[in-house]
């Protein structure tokens, strides 16, 4: 069953969202716990729409989307984050079912596709969005701006 995330998954996303963080590895950047996936995906503004796949009451997985606007396309977008299923739960249909959650979210809200990132070398998960249909985006590379050069430059617009 997709759904929306409720307060009492919050420990069980936290640790998910640890586990596809430390994929590489290596620990995660930051360790998230119950109390950022409800102050910052279940609050009152939430960053991202967050919804779980449940499974004989076990968070199997889940998916982070937040809205954008798309002006290639000139239409609404949502940017998929993160997509995650527990190992034990994979090949069972539940990253295309939040997958299909997450799109039809969007096109209630207007929205024309989805866009997201694959990490290098992530075989597995790019054979995965082919399945869906997923086209790779050309002549894009990924960025991120993040630590002292995005509080640089955060100040030079408040000053």
């Amino acid at each position: 069953m997709i759904r929306s995330a409720r307060a009492e998954d919050a420990r069980e996303v936290a640790a998910l969202c640890n586990a596809i963080n430390s994929l590489d590895g290596s620990p995660p950047l930051v360790t998230m716990t119950a109390a950022h996936v409800v102050q910052h995906l279940l609050g009152p503004s939430p960053w991202s729409v967050l919804r779980v796949a449940e499974i004989d009451g076990v968070v199997a997985g889940f998916i982070t989307a937040s809205p954008a606007y798309d002006s290639a396309r000139a239409a609404g977008c949502y940017i998929i984050v993160d997509l995650y299923v527990r190992p034990d739960y994979r090949r069972r249909g539940i990253a295309r079912a939040l997958m299909a959650a997450i799109a039809a979210e969007g096109r209630r809200q207007g929205a024309g596709c989805l866009w997201w990132g694959v990490d290098d070398g992530d075989d597995e998960a790019s054979a995965f969005y082919t399945a869906l249909g997923a086209a790779v985006e050309e002549h894009f590379t990924g960025r991120i701006l993040v630590g002292v050069p995005f509080d640089t430059l955060a100040a030079e617009a408040e000053t």
